[in-house]
């Protein structure tokens, strides 16, 4: 396990996607509406494939030579913009799905990922406060 892994790791972020996805979902649905948790869970559904889609490349890429696999990780990483604009845009188009619940559920990463900065945050200060 590297320095930053102790500080951020990946793997636990990426369970917290998911567990905060779930725990969303659910509060959407009780204090708000079906429809609009059928939004946030579609929306986080796609932030969260789309984060393991891109942290599996991103590791791929950076186990190997870098000026090799660059140009595969972008074209790679455009298709997968190109696809994920175009079911958002259909979702939108269609109206199938409450449009604020999706946004909410696109930002399920984001989230996930300001708690584990908070989280290491805490960590480092109070590892220099016990090394002071």
């Amino acid at each position: 396990m590297s320095h930053a892994d102790e500080f951020f790791p990946l793997d636990k972020m990426g369970r917290m996607n998911w567990v905060l996805l779930l725990g969303m979902t659910a509060a959407g649905g009780l204090f708000l509406s079906p429809y609009f948790a059928k939004g946030l869970f579609i929306g986080g559904l796609i932030a969260n494939i789309s984060f393991i889609l891109l942290k599996k490349d991103i590791t791929r890429v950076l186990a190997g030579p870098l000026t090799a696999a660059k140009g595969r990780f972008l074209i790679k990483y455009y298709i997968r913009l190109a696809v994920l604009a175009l079911i958002l845009f259909f979702l939108v188009r269609h109206r199938s799905i409450h449009l604020v619940g999706l946004l909410v559920g696109l930002s399920t990463v984001v989230i996930s990922i300001g708690i584990m900065v908070a989280g290491a945050t805490r960590k480092v200060a109070l590892t220099a406060k016990e090394a002071s």
